[in-house]
């Protein structure tokens, strides 16, 4: 595993395409005591048991040809619960995570060759970073904790990019989320109250400001992720609720999580 703040992506492509490094504005996205050392411990996986599964329901729902992209970079990956899936599936991965202790966590669970862990906001990132070509973004639970212009500098850049997205958030619609708030007291409704704004009608129109198209949409995870979690460590349970996740299309405000793919706009 490469560590630390050096995150020069020094990589070709066949096309020989030469990155491009973006001008960011010096403006910090809070990362204050809310992610602060032994906190969300609910987070916590010590193994990619769950994050290939949420993977497989992305494959599943959006049906994305991936092997199109060399580079996966994952922006705040936290404690990694959702990165387990990435180096299995990609030649380079880089974490991309502003909070110190939870990089700690992360660079302990990626001891890997093609994983690279760096201690940076995503200001920092972009503005320090160039990005390569054959690039995609994954984003697990982070766009509700950005402010709107914060969002919409982030799709600016990613336009300005030529990178591709995909962006996981809670959906809007299953009351359930509002549980995890009462059962998990690091959750504070001030830091996620965001998340009942992102609709998709909503975040496909900040999408086509920015330069990008919302191409392909979806709901996943049928039951609360606390429970899946626990669920799918049994395979035929695992199976059993792969299959039961196609009662989203009767069932949609039953999803835990709505998915969202984004290119440059033609």
């Amino acid at each position: 595993m490469k560590q630390g703040n050096d995150s020069k992506l020094n990589t070709t492509s066949s096309n020989d395409q030469t990155p491009q490094v973006l001008q960011y504005p010096t403006k910090k996205i809070n990362s204050d005591d809310y992610f602060a050392e032994d906190t969300h411990k609910y987070m916590y996986c010590s193994d990619g048991v769950f994050s290939e599964f949420i993977y497989s329901l992305i494959m599943k729902t959006i049906n994305v040809d991936f092997k199109q992209y060399t580079h996966a970079l994952e922006m705040g990956a936290g404690m990694g619960r959702f990165s387990f899936a990435l180096p299995e599936h990609f030649k380079q991965v880089y974490l991309i995570e502003p909070s110190a202790s939870y990089v700690s966590v992360i660079k302990k669970l990626f001891n890997k060759e093609n994983v690279t862990v760096i201690n940076m906001s995503l200001e920092e990132f972009f503005r320090e970073t160039a990005i390569p070509p054959q690039s995609v973004f994954f984003n697990f639970h982070l766009l509700h904790h950005l402010t709107f212009e914060q969002r919409k500098e982030y799709f600016t850049y990613l336009h300005k990019a030529h990178a591709s997205a995909v962006f996981m958030e809670p959906n809007p619609w299953n009351p359930l989320i509002i549980l995890q708030l009462l059962l998990y007291p690091d959750m504070r409704m001030k830091d996620e109250w965001q998340y009942l704004k992102l609709t998709k009608r909503r975040l496909s129109q900040e999408l086509n400001d920015c330069g990008l198209t919302l191409t392909k949409y979806g709901r996943l995870c049928f039951l609360p992720p606390p429970i899946t979690k626990l669920a799918i460590k049994n395979p035929f349970i695992r199976k059993l609720l792969f299959y039961l996740d196609s009662c989203k299309h009767v069932l949609p405000f039953f999803s835990s999580y709505h998915v969202f793919y984004c290119k440059n706009s033609p």
